[in-house]
């Protein structure tokens, strides 16, 4: 505390701050790498002993991330575990909420997925390319994702139960998988949270759930959506319409990760195995039931070994999931024959890909110093106020608010009470070095960024950003080589359809709205850029015309891809039964986010974290009543 009221005492002085603070993440691989190497290098000295051996456990888990470490967690408490992650420990600044946006798409932490050159969208991006960010290190994406836990609405599991033909998937089924990992500390905001059994939320969990400290601008725009209609709700409860704050897995000021909530307590438990870097390259299969009894592995380059006893599980996300399943020779027979691969089951893997396609939307400026300036307000103050208090602004992944709505696509087709976008507020001005960060974060042309940023660098305002939470695209993923080392071949194919493109001009016009068509705004002078997004001078300025052009341009992923194994009745339609087994295979499941056959409104995080509960405890009461 001394070392705060000196800083306060002094802070005017330091306004040199916000320079070092980008330089420094302009430089920010350098530290990555060193970090990577040093845990490598001792990763390496202390397993180098066992690179001959062929481990035997109960069930091997490949991938450390949102679901994998649930899975780990509940099933070590009485199996033996060995748990594989391509990637090392997190960094020490993926603690730091307010770097969310600008630790994604470096190699050391980030499998830095592209897709395809894309026919409809992305093209102010490199290559008409999408990042699509998926985290390498223990916690997975959970570490690089911006930090908002949203289930979902309680219609998309539901239907998920309905397409499957299980109700065990439905809402009412599946809310105990969610509040079981659950500390709920967001409480005293929110005087709509049902008490007694209607309460949806879960208490003294793993993972703590919570407002951030620093919220920003977050009220204004609430009070904004309440103007027009929008009630404010619990937004992972029981919702239809409505806007709140975000909530996010933090715990005093610092992010918690899969890796800080469910593995770090645990690592050191007898019976669970963490072997860092350590890339599955294929699922051994034998028999002609396409039985699993273990994997191939590099582990530091070096091809290893290991086999399970019971079940082999794969929780390596919704893109290296199937992509593991296609090397192994299960996927689509005619794919896998041209390879040279033996197919072991022709299933549709890497099928039914689906993303939310997302704009950033803005900036609108305003007349006020009320926004979150980092050119101005990441004072030299800021960091020991995050440390020893775990407060301010660096306690906030930029996103303070957000809400779901329904246009009327959706009302037209009868489904008002089913939201079909997502707007996520972002009370944050662009600053001087914002262009370059997201340039990098988000794959785009770096002189698009800057020329159209130019006019709006250090002034006051926010962003909103516009996400279609039921797309009708469907893309797939498919092996370009039987090189595992290869990069798969993904296709999003973002606004391939009149659909797509319809909802999120109308959830662009919606978002506007709030801004331009209420008091709340208007008393801040509140507007959208006159600036022209580089590519659409052509068109008329705000124009459909304009949204249109403004939405292929600047469209990017929220990397909440699902879909790629899907659940499914039968092996016609998908790659698991409802027991997440693989269909025509034996000790072999999937449990992440690729087995949903549709993407949730919301963001993905929290549904992947409740397939972790869900699959640990179907695997649990198979093996427990056996």
């Amino acid at each position: 505390m001394q070392l705060l009221r000196y800083v306060e005492t002094y802070q005017g002085s330091l306004n040199w701050f916000p320079n070092v603070l980008y330089g420094f993440m302009m430089s920010i691989s350098v530290y990555l790498a060193a970090y990577k190497n040093l845990d490598a290098s001792t990763d390496f000295l202390e397993e180098k002993g066992s690179f001959g051996v062929i481990d035997e456990y109960d069930f091997i888990v490949v991938g450390a991330g949102s679901a994998g470490s649930v899975v780990a967690n509940r099933l070590s408490a009485n199996y033996s575990v060995l748990l594989l992650e391509a990637g090392g420990e997190p960094h020490p600044l993926h603690l730091i909420p307010l770097f969310a946006l600008f630790l994604i798409n470096y190699e050391e932490i980030d499998w830095q997925h592209k897709s395809v050159p894309q026919k409809h969208s992305t093209f102010a991006q490199n290559h008409r390319q999408s990042l699509l960010s998926q985290g390498k290190s223990l916690g997975g994406t959970s570490n690089i994702n911006f930090l908002m836990h949203s289930r979902g609405n309680p219609k998309d599991f539901d239907n998920m139960a309905e397409v499957v033909d299980d109700p065990a998937w439905n809402y009412d089924n599946l809310l105990p998988f969610f509040k079981k990992h659950e500390d709920y500390i967001a409480k005293p905001f929110f005087k709509y949270i049902q008490e007694g059994p209607d309460d949806v939320h879960g208490y003294g969990g793993d993972l703590t759930i919570q407002v951030p400290p620093y919220t920003g601008m977050a009220e204004k725009y609430l009070k904004a959506t309440e103007e027009l209609g929008y009630q404010r709700m619990d937004l992972n409860g029981r919702y239809t319409e409505g806007f709140d704050y975000t909530y996010t897995p933090m715990r005093f000021g610092r992010r918690q990760s899969t890796f800080t909530a469910f593995l770090e307590p645990i690592r050191h438990r007898s019976n669970l195995t963490i072997r860092k870097f350590a890339h599955v390259t294929k699922v051994l299969l034998g028999g002609n039931e396409s039985e699993a009894y273990g994997v191939r592995y590099n582990h530091h380059g070096v091809p290893r070994y290991a086999h399970a006893r019971r079940e082999v599980i794969l929780s390596a996300g919704a893109l290296n999931t199937p992509k593991l399943l296609l090397l192994s020779g299960i996927g689509p027979k005619e794919d896998l024959e041209e390879l040279g691969i033996p197919v072991m089951q022709d299933l549709p893997v890497g099928k039914n890909l689906q993303d939310h396609a997302s704009t950033y939307l803005g900036p609108f400026f305003i007349n006020e110093s009320i926004s979150f300036n980092p050119d101005r307000d990441l004072t030299s103050i800021r960091l020991p106020e995050y440390l020893t208090r775990g407060s301010g602004p660096l306690t906030s992944s930029s996103a303070s608010a957000f809400g779901f709505l329904a246009t009327d696509v959706a009302k037209s087709a009868g489904e008002s009470d089913w939201p079909d976008v997502q707007l996520i507020f972002s009370g944050s001005a662009i600053c001087k070095e914002c262009d370059r960060f997201l340039a990098k974060s988000f794959n785009i042309k770096e002189d698009v960024l800057m020329k159209y940023y130019k006019h709006a660098k250090g002034r006051d305002g926010f962003m909103q950003i516009v996400s279609n939470a039921r797309p009708k695209a469907r893309g797939d993923l498919r092996l370009q080589s039987a090189d595992p080392d290869m990069p798969a071949l993904i296709d999003p194919k973002y606004l391939d359809n009149e659909h797509d493109l319809k909802v999120t001009i109308a959830g662009v016009k919606r978002a506007i709205d709030i801004v331009e068509n209420t008091t709340t705004f208007q008393k801040l002078g509140a507007h959208f850029t006159t600036e022209v997004f580089p590519g659409c001078e052509d068109v008329e300025f705000r124009s459909d015309a304009y949204w249109e052009c403004y939405i292929r341009q600047f469209t990017v992923s929220l990397h909440h891809i699902v879909g790629t194994c899907s659940m499914a009745k039968s092996p016609e339609n998908g790659v698991v039964d409802t027991k997440l087994r693989v269909f025509g295979t034996k000790r072999l499941r999937v449990i992440d986010a690729s087995i949903m056959p549709r993407v949730p409104v919301g963001n993905t995080n929290a549904p992947a974290i409740m397939i972790g509960e869900k699959g640990a405890d179907l695997i649990l009461q198979l093996w427990e009543n056996s």
